[in-house]
C-alpha cells in the first residue's frame, strides 16, 4: 500500500533532484532509486543532475521526470557552476539525494541547490561536512551500491517494496534495429553464440581495474576458433585505440562494435548475446540490466558492492589479505575497510606496488568460467 508523503514525513514532498556525478555504470546503479520513489511519492517529480556524457543511459526511463546535464569540464567553471546552481533554486526542491558513490561535488551542488529536504550517506568523506545534509543513511556494513541507494527511503520513513528490484534500461525499437543490422551486415543470422568483450574502463582508474590487454587478445584468440563463436568487441570511441593495439595481436580478427554503435545500441546488442567477458565497469552493468551473464575480472575494488546485479554473473577475483582494499568513499567508516583501504593522501595506490589481485586472474580462469557458461548457452 502506498501512504502519501504527507502522512509518513508530516510534510509535501513534490520537487525531488537525484544527483550523480559519476560514471554511467553508477548512475544505472541509481535507477531502482527512482522506481521506488516513483511508487512511494507518485506524484513527485523526479530530476536527475548528471553528467551530459551519461544522458542515454537515462532515455525512456518511466520514472524520471527531466534530466538535467552538465559538461564534466563545466564544474571548473565558476559562471557555468553559477548559472546551474540558479537553474536549480528556480525549480525549488523539497528534496535532494546524493547517490552512491556521492563526493563533496555533489554534497555542496545539493546544498546550493537550496533543495529544503538533503539527503547523503553517513561517510567518512563528509566528516566535517555534515552541515551540507539534513539527514543521511546510515552504514553499518558493506553490501550493493544499490541497496545502499535504496536506504535513502528509509529516511522517508517508507521500506523498499517486496517487489524484485531491478536494473532500470529502456531499449527502443530503433536499438533493436541497429543491433540486428549490425549482426546482419557481418553474416552473424542467430545460429553463432556470440560473446562480447568489453577489455576497457575509465582512463582515471584503468591503472587498477584493468585486467592486461594481452590476456584479453589471447581470450579472444581461443574463442574465436571455437566453432559456432562469433567474438565482438565493444566500447565507446575511447576505446578504439586500445581495441585497435588488442586485435593487433590476434591471427582471427574479431568483429568490432566500438565507435559504431552508441551507448543504447550497444546494450541490444548485449541482449542479443550469450555472455560478456570484461573489467568492472559501466557495459558490465549494463549488460546485468538487459540480462545478459558476466565473466567479470576485479580487482581492489569491492564485489560486495560493484558486482553486476542479479544472477548467473562470475566474478574472478583472487582474494589476497590485502583485497579488496579501494574504498574512496567509504574510506575508514567501518573498521573492515579502514583497515584495508589503500586511499592515501587522496591518491590510491597498492602496497605491493603489483596489482596482484587483479593480475593473478589467468587466461585459464577467464576461459575456465567461458566453457561453462557455453555448455548453457543455446
Amino acid at each position: 500500500m502506498i501512504i502519501s508523503s504527507e502522512t509518513k514525513n508530516d510534510r509535501k514532498i513534490r520537487r525531488i533532484a537525484i544527483i550523480s556525478l559519476q560514471g554511467i555504470g553508477d548512475l544505472l546503479l541509481s535507477t531502482p532509486l527512482l522506481k521506488e520513489l516513483k511508487n512511494d511519492i507518485p506524484d513527485s517529480r523526479i530530476s536527475v543532475i548528471t553528467f551530459e556524457s551519461n544522458r542515454r543511459i537515462l532515455d525512456g526511463n518511466p520514472y524520471l521526470d527531466e534530466v538535467i546535464c552538465i559538461n564534466k569540464t563545466d564544474t571548473n567553471n565558476p559562471i557555468k557552476m553559477l548559472a546551474l546552481i540558479c537553474g536549480l533554486r528556480s525549480k525549488k526542491y523539497d528534496l535532494s539525494i546524493c547517490v552512491y558513490p556521492g563526493g563533496l561535488r555533489s554534497a555542496f551542488l545539493a546544498y546550493l541547490s537550496g533543495a529544503k529536504e538533503r539527503f547523503g550517506q553517513d561517510l567518512a568523506i563528509f566528516r566535517n561536512y555534515k552541515w551540507l545534509f539534513t539527514k543521511q543513511a546510515h552504514l553499518d556494513g558493506i553490501k550493493h551500491a544499490i541497496l545502499m541507494n535504496l536506504d535513502f527511503i528509509k529516511l522517508l520513513g517508507f521500506e523498499p517494496g517486496p517487489n524484485k528490484v531491478e536494473l532500470i534500461l529502456n531499449l527502443k525499437d530503433e536499438d533493436l534495429n541497429a543491433a540486428n543490422s549490425f549482426l546482419d551486415a557481418n553474416g552473424i543470422h542467430g545460429e553463432e553464440k556470440i560473446i562480447l568483450i568489453h577489455a576497457g574502463c575509465s582512463k582515471d582508474t584503468s591503472a587498477y581495474r584493468s585486467w592486461p590487454q594481452d590476456r584479453f587478445a589471447e581470450v579472444a584468440e581461443h574463442l574465436g576458433k571455437m566453432p559456432g563463436v562469433k567474438v565482438i568487441f565493444i566500447g565507446g570511441d575511447d576505446d578504439l585505440e586500445g581495441i585497435n593495439r588488442l586485435t593487433d595481436m590476434l591471427e582471427i580478427k574479431p568483429l568490432v562494435a566500438a565507435g559504431v554503435l552508441s551507448i543504447l545500441e550497444t546494450a541490444a546488442l548485449l541482449k542479443k548475446s550469450c555472455l560478456l567477458i570484461c573489467n568492472n565497469s559501466a557495459p558490465m552493468h549494463i549488460a546485468a540490466a538487459v540480462g545478459t551473464p558476466t565473466i567479470s575480472v576485479f580487482g581492489p575494488t569491492d564485489s560486495r558492492i560493484h558486482r553486476p546485479w542479479g544472477d548467473n554473473h562470475v566474478i574472478l577475483q583472487k582474494n589476497f589479505d590485502c583485497c579488496p582494499c579501494y574504498y574512496p568513499f567509504i574510506d575508514d567508516t567501518l573498521n573492515e575497510t579502514g583497515m584495508r583501504n589503500c586511499w592515501i593522501n587522496k591518491k590510491f595506490t597498492c602496497r605491493n606496488r603489483d596489482y596482484r589481485c587483479i593480475h593473478s586472474v589467468t587466461v585459464g580462469d577467464v576461459l575456465g568460467a567461458t566453457e561453462e557458461f557455453l555448455k548453457r548457452c543455446k
